[in-house]
C-alpha cells in the first residue's frame, strides 16, 4: 500500500512539474493578438490562361494578362490587372477580328484567419472597376439575301468599354514567396462605345460584347518581391 501511495505521489508532482513548465512556456511565447495574414512585399502574377482561351471559347482567342498586388491594411490588398487580348473569327459568313489592351483596377478580402505568422494563403473576395481600349475590323462580310447575295467589308474602328468584376478566389504559397492560385469573375458593362452597323462583338479583357453580364476565370503563378514596409 506504501508502494502505491509513493507511486501516487511521483505521479502527481511530475503532472504539477509538466503542466508548470507548458504554462512558463506560454508566458514565454505569447498568443498573437492579430488574426491576419502579412504580406511583406509586392506580388507580381502571371495568368496562363490567357493564351489558351481558344480551346473554350468561340473563335481563335488568345492574349496575355500580369497582376500585382499589396496589402494596405489588415487582410485587405490593392491589385492592379494589366492585360493584351485578340479574337479572330473566319465563318462562311464574316471574317472578323479585334484586339487591345485592358486594365483592370480594384481590392481584395482576405476571410482566412491565422494564429501563425508565416502562413500567407487568402482566400478573398473582390471588386473591380475595369477599362478596355480596342479596334474591331470585318474583313469580309457575305449574306445570301432573296435579292441575290451580299458581301462588304467595314475598315478599322477604334472603341472604348467600362465594367465592373466581382472577384472570389485563392492564392497559396506553394514554396517560399511563390503562390499559386484562381479567381472566378462575375463581369458587367457599364458604358460602351458602339456602332450602328457593324455592332461591337468582342472587348479585350471582357468577352462577348452582346452580353450584359460575362463570366471568366484565371488560373495564376506569383512571386512575392519581399520587403519590410510595416514594423
Amino acid at each position: 500500500m506504501k508502494i502505491f501511495n509513493y507511486t501516487l505521489t511521483i505521479a502527481l508532482l511530475i503532472l504539477t512539474l509538466t503542466s508548470w513548465a507548458q504554462e512558463q512556456e506560454k508566458k514565454k511565447m505569447p498568443k498573437r493578438t492579430d488574426n491576419f495574414i502579412h504580406m511583406p512585399g509586392i506580388r507580381l502574377g502571371v495568368d496562363f490562361t490567357r493564351p489558351f482561351q481558344n480551346l473554350w471559347t468561340k473563335g481563335d482567342r488568345y492574349g496575355s494578362e500580369f497582376s500585382g498586388d499589396i496589402e494596405v491594411k489588415p487582410n485587405l490588398y490593392a491589385v492592379t490587372e494589366l492585360g493584351w487580348e485578340k479574337l479572330k473569327m473566319a465563318h462562311d459568313y464574316v471574317d472578323y477580328e479585334a484586339s487591345g489592351s485592358y486594365m483592370r483596377l480594384g481590392i481584395d478580402y482576405n476571410m482566412l484567419a491565422t494564429e501563425s505568422a508565416d502562413e500567407r494563403d487568402i482566400f478573398y473576395v473582390g471588386l473591380r472597376y475595369a477599362f478596355a481600349v480596342a479596334s474591331q475590323t470585318v474583313n469580309e462580310y457575305y449574306f445570301d439575301g432573296y435579292w441575290g447575295d451580299t458581301t462588304g467589308s467595314f475598315p478599322k474602328q477604334n472603341f472604348s468599354t467600362h465594367w465592373m468584376e466581382v472577384v472570389l478566389g485563392l492564392k497559396g504559397e506553394i514554396f517560399n514567396n511563390f503562390y499559386m492560385g484562381w479567381s472566378i469573375r462575375t463581369k458587367f458593362i457599364l458604358a460602351q462605345k458602339d456602332f450602328d452597323i457593324p455592332p461591337v462583338y468582342f472587348t479585350p479583357g471582357y468577352g462577348k460584347s452582346e452580353s450584359g453580364v460575362a463570366l471568366d476565370f484565371t488560373y495564376s503563378l506569383y512571386y512575392t518581391l519581399p520587403f519590410k514596409f510595416r514594423k
